[in-house]
């Protein structure tokens, strides 16, 4: 009894320690200036006025990126030169309710013909919200707690991995659905797609690390369907059975 006691306080430490599981990059806060410093001085360097001209005074974005705020997920892992394409929003388990005002303005105001929800494999924000997060801020409690609906059918069941992905699948599909609830009248009108993805650097899909694996395309995650559907059809089909994945 005492065994499998001390079995589900470990669980349970283990499951919790989500944050302090980031080690950081163990730089002082003079190197870390210096790295921002000299890293935008590059990009100053090696680009011409020119580059600058067409986005000076407007943006042109032709997606609305809700992602999570992990440092292991950057838009250069979708676009070469992500500048004035995409227009971002990110929180930690990239959700739209704690960021519904900037991803209305994305939607309804730059008019973006795609909502782009990316969750990603090994997320700390679903890994939290599976296990005791009471000792977080409240800052922290409160963002982590819209996380409890997409994650309630989760039965602790199987192996954690096994799990943590599914949840990571759950989340993109819920938000995906509150995407769909808030800009119905966009997508009937087929003046805007939603599409849910998981970015992939752990190869969970087997489809190549840093893969971005689509499963939910307005609320559509049957891969056969997503591949069907009208926003794919510029895809050639094997880039089409490379990037659309079925849930685990």
């Amino acid at each position: 009894m005492k065994k499998a006691w001390f079995l589900v306080v470990a669980i349970l430490f283990l499951t919790s320690q989500v944050w302090a599981s980031g080690k950081g990059a163990h730089v002082s806060p003079s190197e870390a200036l210096k790295k921002l410093v000299e890293g935008n001085n590059e990009f100053v360097s090696s680009h011409d006025p020119s580059y600058f001209e067409p986005y000076q005074t407007s943006q042109h974005p032709f997606v609305t990126l809700i992602t999570c705020s992990d440092a292991r997920v950057h838009m250069t892992a979708l676009l070469k030169d992500p500048i004035d394409k995409m227009f971002v929003i990110r929180n930690i388990g990239n959700q739209l309710v704690v960021s519904h005002g900037s991803i209305d303005y994305g939607v309804l105001h730059l008019h973006t013909p795609i909502l782009l929800i990316l969750g990603h494999t090994h997320c700390g924000a679903v890994k939290a919200a599976m296990g005791d997060y009471r000792k977080e801020t409240e800052a922290i409690r409160n963002e982590l707690d819209h996380l409890h609906l997409p994650l309630s059918a989760d039965k602790g069941e199987g192996d954690f991995e096994s799990r943590w992905l599914k949840n990571v699948e759950r989340n993109v599909d819920w938000q995906v659905a509150q995407a769909l609830s808030f800009y119905h009248d966009l997508v009937q009108k087929g003046e805007l797609v939603v599409v849910g993805a998981v970015y992939d650097f752990i190869n969970a899909y087997g489809k190549g690390y840093g893969r971005m694996v689509i499963i939910n395309v307005n609320g559509v995650t049957c891969p056969d369907a997503i591949k069907k559907h009208p926003v794919t059809r510029k895809l050639s089909e094997k880039i089409k059975n490379l990037v659309v994945g079925a849930h685990h």
